[in-house]
């Protein structure tokens, strides 16, 4: 392992054969049937059965599945707006200074970021916006990259030239390509990072305690607000056991959405109130911004380096190895995360399509290593999360979109009765409603909660556009999942592998806001 620690630059990387920081696991090659026949196939056994309630069960129980649907948005906009107003009051409580963190900090935060073929600008930025949280002379900063990364020695200098000074350290770890027993993507990079990370700060202090480090894993195309740490630590430390919990920021996707397509908007928007009423309250996932234990990652032996989704990868292997009843705790912080995004609409679709289908496949192969692991985890407990998975993935997400179809067919084809055909038109209605709050409420968000970090124009007529296109593209979202599904099992895990969104034009979206946030702040120093 080679590391260069030279005027305050820390770089950490492996040329050698056999890598110090492996993991020792082997890449298994499931040759039953290519990889087909796995735990997953259940999910799509019950997508298929529940999507043809309207062909073989009575109307009336049809009906009654299509009104839990609507009452499952009901609950999820209740709870995605108790989850808001915690936001609303927690930023209050910081702003008027009535709660704040300690001073100095009883543990320290470890921040890693991900960068492979995202462009230097949107790393740089990143890092601009970490370097304005209160505690960054006092936090690890660690970059994350590839052997492979273009123009890795020119993001490499220009990183350390730019932020030497501060962090209390700046690393850089380049995870070794074609390291056996790993597939490439950000599973592996982690599990490297966090492994090679801990391994440098146990040569600097022998005597190491993993339980006052914490980990913050994030995107690159994340901007937190200048709060996220000292709110993060807040609540971290009301907790007497630690190492029990899995730390979750609110995340908004409102970066550029003003400028982006109608599908990408709405779909960035029910990411978002799902995440607040269903992924964090019912303990589902975490998604794309967590925070953990360093302790709780040595536990639960890292990140695992064959599966291709990191997040939810994480969470249940620290789940099922460490024994733990780990919780999901809000940080009730607004995040922005970067949207899908693409150079026009077309492109867009492309890449909406295509992440989509990557979120499927990497639930599937993920619910089919919870159920091998699920042995390890108390009953009760594993029976409660796979239920929740499954509504939430596979009946919510898919075939709620696929159930309105079939009914849809039913109904117009094969009945006449008109009464009954208006019964059906309210469950639907209840999730138009939803839809309608769901837009209400982003925009609330954006006005009193992101007004620090978002500069968003939208006229009411386009919201209006918006809203009434919003259920086609919730329709189409649970068709591409539903192919996604599929997917894995006729090409078998061979697809499980990670694809990396484009994040080009999120730099360019990022400049527009800035330019603008600049005249508006110059246009009020005026007035």
């Amino acid at each position: 392992m080679d590391l260069a620690n030279k005027n305050n630059r820390l770089i950490i990387s492996s040329d050698l054969p056999e890598n110090p920081i492996a993991t020792k696991m082997t890449l298994k090659q499931d040759k039953t049937c290519g990889g087909r026949l796995r735990w997953n196939l259940i999910i799509n056994i019950v997508m298929i059965a529940m999507a043809g309630f309207p062909f073989y069960l009575p109307l009336v129980a049809t009906l009654g599945v299509n009104f839990f649907y609507a009452s499952l948005w009901i609950l999820f906009m209740f709870l995605a707006a108790n989850t808001q107003q915690k936001i609303k009051l927690t930023m209050k409580k910081i702003s008027n200074h009535s709660e704040q963190p300690p001073n100095p900090t009883p543990i320290q935060f470890i921040l890693l970021t991900f960068i492979y073929k995202e462009p230097l600008e949107l790393l740089l930025k990143t890092l601009q916006n970490i370097q304005q949280q209160r505690i960054a002379k006092e936090i690890i900063m660690v970059v994350c990259m590839e052997e492979k990364t273009p123009d890795k020695d020119t993001k490499i200098n220009t990183v350390f030239e730019q932020f030497k000074d501060c962090f209390d350290q700046l690393i850089i770890t380049i995870h070794p390509y074609g390291t056996p027993g790993e597939i490439p993507g950000k599973c592996s990079n982690n599990n490297y990072a966090i492994r090679s990370v801990l391994a440098h700060l146990k040569k600097n202090n022998p005597n190491l305690d993993p339980n006052k480090y914490f980990v913050t894993n994030f995107d690159v195309d994340t901007i937190f607000h200048k709060n996220f740490l000292d709110i993060q630590m807040m609540n971290i430390l009301k907790e007497k056991d630690r190492n029990n919990f899995v730390w979750q920021p609110v995340l908004y996707y409102n970066w550029g959405l003003d400028k982006l397509s109608f599908f990408t908007r709405i779909t960035g928007l029910a990411r978002n109130m799902l995440m607040m009423g269903a992924l964090i309250p019912l303990n589902i996932n975490i998604m794309s911004v967590y925070t953990a234990s360093l302790q709780l990652q040595i536990e639960g032996d890292f990140c695992h380096p064959t599966y291709q989704m990191d997040d939810i990868i994480c969470y249940i292997r620290w789940l099922t190895l460490s024994k733990r009843s780990l919780k999901i705790k809000p940080i009730y912080c607004p995040t922005i995360s970067g949207p899908t995004s693409g150079s026009n609409m077309w492109q867009e679709f492309i890449e909406w399509i295509r992440q989509n289908k990557r979120w499927s496949v990497g639930s599937a192969e993920v619910f089919h290593y919870f159920v091998i692991k699920a042995s390890r985890i108390k009953f009760c407990q594993a029976f409660t999360w796979a239920c929740n998975y499954l509504n939430y993935y596979a009946s919510f997400i898919c075939v709620q979109s696929l159930l309105l179809i079939t009914t849809t067919f039913r109904l117009f084809f094969m009945e006449s009765d008109p009464k009954l055909k208006l019964y059906f038109c309210i469950p639907l209605i209840i999730v138009y409603i939803c839809l309608f709050l769901m837009i209400v409420m982003n925009k609330i968000a954006v006005k009193y909660l992101l007004k620090d970090i978002v500069v968003e124009n939208i006229p009411i007529w386009k919201d209006f556009i918006h809203w009434i296109l919003s259920l086609i593209v919730m329709i189409g979202y649970g068709l591409t999942v539903f192919y996604g599904f599929w997917e894995i099992f006729f090409c078998g895990k061979g697809v499980c592998t990670h694809e990396p969104s484009k994040k080009k034009i999120l730099d360019n979206i990022v400049q527009r806001r800035d330019e603008t946030a600049i005249q508006i702040h110059q246009q009020s120093k005026n007035t």
